[in-house]
């Protein structure tokens, strides 16, 4: 399955996917998937969400290419980020295929 495929996938059933980006191993919630500039990224949650109260989530919303994401695969078992981001993360994506409903 591609990488698109796989995010499209994850983004719709809501499951935590693990990925290598520059060389360095995530795994992250993908919340929305389109392209900005022609290019096709993906605006997800990178790092962990314990779900514990009192524990916040340990990680970042960023916009990534996924011409730059490799060893794409599904992570079920894992807690799913179900923040939201916020205003700068979401203007990284300039046009919305599918996003987290």
């Amino acid at each position: 399955m591609s990488v698109a495929a796989t995010l499209r996938e994850a983004i719709t059933k809501k499951i935590v996917v693990g990925f290598t980006f520059n060389g360095k191993n995530y795994i992250g919630s993908p919340h929305a998937l389109g392209e900005s500039d022609g290019v096709a990224q993906v605006l997800i949650y990178r790092g962990e969400d314990a779900h514990a109260k009192g524990i916040p989530p340990m990680g970042e919303w960023s916009t990534l290419p996924l011409s730059d994401m490799t060893d794409m695969k599904l992570l079920p078992e894992e807690a799913f980020h179900t923040g939201h981001p916020d205003a700068h993360a979401v203007k990284g994506l300039h046009r919305v295929d599918v996003r987290v409903a």
